[in-house]
């Protein structure tokens, strides 16, 4: 089933070193002379991606994929997966993973944001839906090249993420992190 306890901790386990790159990244401008991806090339009179995606944010992101999922594979023995009613599909982390997980959510945003320049989107505009699952999809997407992907994980994600993305959008606009609330 997908909405239940156990398949949302599959995800979550799955989604956290893309959360974690997504997040994240937008820091990266705060504290370093960043260089956009697209340095400043248009199609059509916009930007292919904009100032905020940037090649110090692409490498910054996977690192924190790396890191993250690092972390989850010290963590995995000391967890209490054995308590679960049911057996779990608990994704092994590693390094090569949490890449595929960062740089995936990236690539994910970066298309968003192409994909918003296209509507003729202004940077920081909002796009429901696009702007909180195209990291997801993204991520899911290069993590498919390493792992096998529920299409349970993919359903609840793209349910969850964006009320996700909302709090912590609000958080990090509160933090003076982000420009906009959303």
């Amino acid at each position: 089933m997908v909405f239940d306890i156990y398949t949302l901790v599959e995800a979550v386990w799955i989604i956290l070193p893309a959360y974690a790159a997504n997040g994240l990244t937008p820091l990266i401008g705060k504290f370093l002379k960043t260089h956009p991806i697209d340095s400043g090339r248009t199609l059509k009179g916009n930007p292919l991606f904009g100032k905020g995606k940037s090649w110090e944010g692409l490498a910054f992101g996977s690192i924190v994929g790396i890191i993250i999922a690092l972390v989850q594979m010290w963590a995995y023995p000391y967890l209490p997966w054995s308590l679960s009613e049911v057996e779990l599909t608990i994704v092994s982390m590693g390094p090569v993973l949490g890449f595929l997980l960062g740089f995936g959510a990236l690539i994910g945003d970066l298309v968003g944001s192409f994909i918003k320049r296209r509507l003729n989107l202004k940077r920081g505009r909002p796009a429901p839906l696009l702007d909180q699952d195209d990291f997801v999809l993204g991520s899911l997407g290069f993590a498919a090249l390493a792992v096998m992907v529920k299409w349970e994980w993919v359903v609840l994600l793209a349910i969850i993420t964006p009320i996700l993305h909302f709090i912590a959008s609000i958080i990090g606009y509160l933090l003076k992190v982000k420009k906009e609330p959303w």
